[in-house]
């Protein structure tokens, strides 16, 4: 009995490494993807990611985008911040409400949305949504257990080495103003 025990702990070891390892695979392909994003374009991942949505939901308020980034909105001013002095955003004041502001792309802000590659939460996305539902579950689920037991959970969950994680979805579908809920965006991007 103790050998098929210790056979058990063994493949479960086995079983984690692998785990562990698929993560650094994965660390490392985001890693890699946001360099490549900063080659051609001279933008950041996460700076992608900002155009992305704000190229699929336009004059969305800093907070709206914070929002969709799943980010604090002070992390999200930086980005917009370094967007705008490179010309890809401006702000305009809310027609509805005269203390808003309201983002969207620049010409420039298209084009080089345009020329870059999709941001990797795109690609990330589509695989997990690929999953049977009862196996992403399962994931979700075995994922939060593991950030519950770790130190983890004291992080906040920066994408793209710093600053955005993934919004639920990206596309068309147009906001609401004054709208006090989330609105989905079609995960139609790839």
């Amino acid at each position: 009995m103790s050998g098929r025990v210790g056979r058990r702990s063994g493949v479960k070891a086995q079983e984690a490494a692998e785990v562990v390892n698929n993560l650094r695979r994965l660390f490392k392909a985001i890693q890699e993807h946001s360099k490549a994003i900063l080659r051609k374009t001279g933008l950041s991942g996460p700076q992608v990611w900002a155009l992305t949505i704000l190229g699929a939901e336009p004059e969305l308020s800093l907070g709206e985008l914070a929002e969709r980034l799943f980010a604090h909105p002070s992390t999200v001013s930086g980005i917009v911040d370094r967007l705008e002095k490179r010309g890809a955003i401006r702000r305009a004041v809310d027609p509805l409400d005269g203390r808003g502001i309201r983002l969207s792309l620049t010409p420039l802000g298209r084009r080089l949305l345009k020329r870059s590659p999709p941001p990797f939460q795109v690609g990330l996305r589509t695989a997990l949504e690929d999953l049977p539902s009862s196996q992403l579950r399962q994931l979700r689920r075995g994922l939060e257990q593991v950030v519950k037991e770790t130190s983890a959970r004291r992080f906040a969950s920066p994408f793209f080495d710093v600053e955005a994680p993934i919004p639920k979805q990206v596309g068309a579908t147009h906001r609401r103003r004054k709208s006090s809920g989330r609105r989905a965006l079609p995960a139609t991007m790839t």
